[in-house]
């Protein structure tokens, strides 16, 4: 009987072990395609702009500092995102710039360093959702959005690295889906012939631009 009992707890202890395992995995799959929705959508240069400012926004750090710590590690939105989340956990920039300088990846840091992808979703998604409110208060109104851009002294133009192109073509395609999707969202809660939307030139019978630059193969 006592026999039966150990083995029936060694088992039970096993699947619990096994279930912890797949939602860990299952977290970082769903935290990774976040973080994926962040770097396709910034590679227009419009969006990349909506991006950084966001960002910026949510981790209450200035817009510039974004760009230089981009520029410096060679990180795209979404990679950068995740070094502050690893960060706001407790790990030490100083010590992820010299790892991503010697080779590493930031996903492979993360997971080296214990990194919580639940939290990390969770957050991500945040960022996705206040990213795509203000792509649609970009649609609704350009010319304000670009003169914040202008009072931040911010250039979307010199906001590029080459890892920027760090997706797939299904990543490529699925930001052009989003892009447009908001654009429509946008325009569709405009009444016709709204003034905000002629000054900005992109009118309901205009053409929609599609998301820029697409990754090189």
């Amino acid at each position: 009987m006592r026999t039966v009992t150990i083995r029936s707890c060694f088992f039970l202890c096993a699947i619990a072990s096994a279930l912890a395992v797949t939602a860990f995995a299952d977290d970082q799959e769903k935290a990774t395609t976040e973080i994926k929705r962040i770097t396709s959508i910034s590679v227009d240069a419009n969006m990349r702009s909506i991006v950084n400012r966001t960002m910026a926004d949510m981790l209450k750090v200035s817009r510039l500092d974004l760009v230089k710590q981009r520029q410096e590690l060679n990180l795209n939105y979404g990679a950068l995102f995740l070094t502050h989340q690893l960060t706001a956990g407790g790990a030490k920039m100083e010590d992820i710039a010299a790892q991503l300088k010697a080779g590493k990846k930031i996903f492979d840091i993360a997971n080296e360093d214990h990194a919580n992808w639940k939290e990390i979703n969770s957050e991500a998604r945040k960022l996705n959702k206040k990213i795509d409110d203000n792509v649609e208060n970009y649609f609704r109104d350009s010319k304000k959005l670009a003169a914040i851009d202008r009072a931040d002294q911010y250039s979307p133009q010199a906001d590029k690295v080459s890892a920027d192109t760090e997706m797939t073509k299904n990543e490529y395609a699925d930001a052009q889906k989003r892009y447009q999707h908001l654009h429509d969202l946008a325009f569709a809660q405009l009444p016709t012939g709204d003034a905000n939307v002629r000054n900005s030139g992109q009118g309901s019978g205009a053409p929609v631009p599609a998301v820029a630059g697409p990754p090189s193969y």
